[in-house]
């Protein structure tokens, strides 16, 4: 019960620390459950809106009606702590991305991909998007980079990088059991239609699409082969 000396304006003051303790303590409960001080807008935590409390405590800070008592609290009790809400979405996302990477071996998710809820995969595509157009700081992208070995800025360019491996790796099987290097384009090997990729090939260097890094690998790599093909249905 209030004490006999409580003036309402205590009792005001202290139903508002109890309120700041309890989303404390939701908080903490939060990034024990996700791994992230920074969650969405409309996130809950054992039925309490922790999202619309967090960006409630953003909101006093920017307007300097947050006690500077409350600040050092929340950012000492949680080193993953944004103030400003672009940096907070980053870490969540990156926080998130942690957790894909955990669970599925890769920190390349697919662009419809979701953990925990979050768009994982579009929030990647975000953030190459901004690589691409210069958005990203070199701060962030370093690190994206230091922290996630595998993470790749134009996973097209990985794809192809990986399909043409493949052939190349086909191609030398094929060579070892047919002596050429020059595939028929219905050709298989291992049930790998290497007579179609070496056709692609082909057409490629004929549009001016082949690399001259790759050009040189096939050359290198296999003395026979010919970049103009007749008559070998």
């Amino acid at each position: 019960m209030p004490g006999e000396h409580d003036t309402p304006t205590t009792g005001r003051s202290r139903a508002d620390d109890r309120r700041f303790d309890a989303g404390i303590a939701h908080m903490h409960r939060y990034v024990a459950a996700h791994g992230s001080s920074s969650p969405s807008r409309d996130a809950m935590i054992d039925g309490f809106p922790i999202g619309a409390w967090v960006d409630n405590r953003r909101t006093d800070y920017r307007r300097g009606r947050l006690p500077a008592e409350r600040a050092r609290r929340i950012e000492t009790e949680f080193p993953g702590w944004r103030w400003n809400v672009l940096d907070a979405a980053f870490a969540a996302g990156v926080a998130h991305l942690r957790r894909y990477a955990a669970t599925r071996g890769t920190s390349n998710p697919r662009q419809h991909d979701m953990i925990d809820g979050f768009p994982i995969g579009q929030w990647a595509a975000n953030r190459r998007a901004d690589y691409r157009k210069g958005r990203l700081s070199g701060d962030r992208i370093m690190l994206i980079e230091n922290e996630f070995a595998d993470w790749v800025w134009n996973p097209q360019d990985a794809a192809s990088a990986a399909a043409f491996e493949a052939g190349l790796a086909h191609l030398h099987r094929y060579r070892a059991v047919h002596g050429t290097s020059n595939p028929r384009q219905r050709d298989v090997i291992d049930g790998f239609p290497i007579g179609q990729w070496a056709a692609n090939r082909r057409a490629d260097y004929r549009k001016g699409r082949l690399s001259a890094e790759r050009i040189r690998r096939i050359e290198t790599k296999f003395a026979d082969w010919r970049w103009t093909m007749r008559n070998r249905s």
